[in-house]
């Protein structure tokens, strides 16, 4: 006796979760193009709390230019997966992670490190295409308290590279 729902299968744990560290990783690399291959046509990102007063929703060619922006002050934002709980029948992958900022030191307003050192606490819940091979969907919950600091410090390095081109 055949079951409908051998046909529509749930993508196996392995793919979820390779799909998903794939996602993270690119925050290390801040690679684009392997960005872009991981993304579905109709992706949708969001960001809580709204009280970070983050842009969004935004849309696949939004994520993308937002990393490249990152690109423009940090050579990496390290992401590292800290726990990560896949979920097949729903296609989703929940992923507890922490950052840490490296800002190109040509750009920093002072030789402090520890200053241009941010640290951040992250949820990410990814909703993946039936292949989980894609992710369609992002909720990226975040370090209020990291965020505002790391968004003061891309406005100095912005700041510096401004007056540099002048």
């Amino acid at each position: 006796m055949s079951s409908t729902s051998e046909s529509n299968s749930a993508p196996a744990i392995s793919t979820l979760t390779a799909t998903a560290t794939a996602y993270i990783d690119v925050f290390r690399t801040l690679d684009t193009e392997a960005l872009s291959r991981i993304l579905s046509d109709e992706y949708n990102h969001r960001f809580a709390p709204t009280s970070a007063n983050l842009p969004g929703p935004m849309d696949r060619h939004g994520l993308i230019a937002r990393l490249k922006h990152v690109g423009e002050v940090m050579s990496s934002f390290t992401v590292t997966i800290k726990q990560i709980w896949p979920n097949p029948s729903l296609r989703q992958v929940l992923i507890w992670a922490e950052s840490e900022t490296n800002f190109h030191k040509h750009l920093r307003d002072s030789d402090d490190n520890e200053e241009w050192m941010k640290r951040g606490e992250y949820m990410f819940l990814m909703t993946l295409d039936e292949s989980g091979e894609k992710i369609t969907d992002v909720l990226e919950f975040l370090d209020s308290k990291a965020t505002e600091e790391i968004v003061v410090m891309v406005a100095r390095a912005l700041e510096k590279k401004s007056s540099a081109k002048d």
